[in-house]
């Protein structure tokens, strides 16, 4: 070994509080050196500019875990293949995604998946609704690992992350379009939602409301039907709320789980002239879209949020730099006129 070679060695262990030898150690890529180390050394080689490709040593490889519903929806197959490509088109970061997926939508069965990856992985990722159960299960786990909440928050959750849109604003966006595209003077509104435990939804729902009651109170949004009890019987409770409507002009469906609600009641004539929008793209509203069966879809790139959702994991074990927390991925709108991508 050259002197200068033992020099600058000796540099690199005394800022970093270790011996030399565990130094060429790290620099050499010869492992045998925890992580915290690890770290400690290529931090002070870093700070006096040593001339290696520091960023290329191995490092150990991190586990996690994707908690949602199974991908036979296209938005949970949507968030599965952007994080599936991600992984691939950064496999230099030494990390792999597995996905676990709920049984059911009780949060009881939420619970359990949660509990049984509390061990053998560095961090989880988790689409959910906010429930107590859940919220005691996911508290419990982000005592062990880093949680991200994404695409519908979890606040109590105690998760280091949030990788999701402005889904009041989403909200604000279709409420001000429909305030626009509704012709009569006045009539009524009614709010679609999935579950309204999801955030997301809660969100979307407030800010639809905040602009209709601000800038369009000539309309009243004041019936909501939460439908999450099948088709048929969904559609028995909408029936009973138009009814009670003397005069409907708009529909606004929060969650693209319900698009064959809006479906049906096209075919049962229900919607006549009402102005539809809703959110999430998925075959079916694409369909309907194209067809002029539905006006318009406010869309929030679910994909972006899943790869910020890897990332926030990554930064937080260090593999990746720059990490902006704030990011919001710019709301699209979509029209028979303007078709979003074709799913594959």
């Amino acid at each position: 070994m050259s002197q200068q070679k033992k020099q600058t060695l000796a540099e690199v262990a005394k800022k970093a509080q270790t011996s030399p030898a565990t130094v060429d150690r790290v620099l050499n890529n010869r492992g045998g050196v925890s992580e915290k180390l690890e770290k400690r050394v290529i931090d002070a080689a870093k700070e006096l500019m040593i001339n290696r490709n520091l960023n290329s040593l191995d490092k150990p490889l991190l586990r996690f875990s994707v908690l949602m519903n199974r991908p036979d929806r296209d938005i949970y197959a949507r968030v599965q293949r952007a994080i599936l490509d991600h992984q691939e088109h950064n496999s230099s970061k030494q990390f792999i995604c597995n996905f676990h997926y709920f049984s059911s939508q009780k949060p009881e069965d939420i619970a359990a998946r949660i509990a049984s990856v509390e061990r053998g992985f560095d961090g989880v990722i988790i689409i959910a609704y906010e429930h107590s159960q859940i919220n005691d299960a996911l508290q419990q786990l982000s005592s062990r690992v880093p949680v991200v909440t994404l695409l519908s928050d979890i606040p109590y959750s105690n998760r280091i992350h949030f990788s999701g849109s402005g889904n009041r604003m989403a909200g604000r966006l279709a409420g001000d379009m429909m305030g626009k595209l509704i012709k009569e003077d006045d009539g009524k509104i009614l709010i679609i939602s999935r579950l309204q435990r999801y955030t997301a939804h809660g969100d979307r729902e407030l800010g639809f409301r905040q602009v209709m009651s601000e800038q369009y109170p000539k309309f009243s949004a004041n019936y909501v039907a939460e439908c999450n009890n099948g088709d048929e019987l969904d559609l028995k409770k909408i029936q009973e709320i138009i009814k009670k409507s003397d005069k409907l002009v708009g529909v606004y469906n929060i969650s693209s789980w319900n698009i064959n609600i809006l479906s049906l009641m096209r075919e049962h004539d229900y919607l006549d002239n009402a102005i539809t929008i809703s959110h999430g793209v998925n075959r079916r509203s694409r369909e309907m879209l194209q067809s002029e069966k539905l006006d318009m879809i406010v869309e929030d790139c679910p994909e972006s949020y899943s790869t910020m959702a890897v990332d926030a994991l990554l930064h937080h074990y260090d593999r990746k730099e720059s990490f902006d927390a704030d990011y919001r991925h710019r709301l699209e709108v979509f029209t028979s006129e303007y078709l979003p991508p074709r799913l594959e």
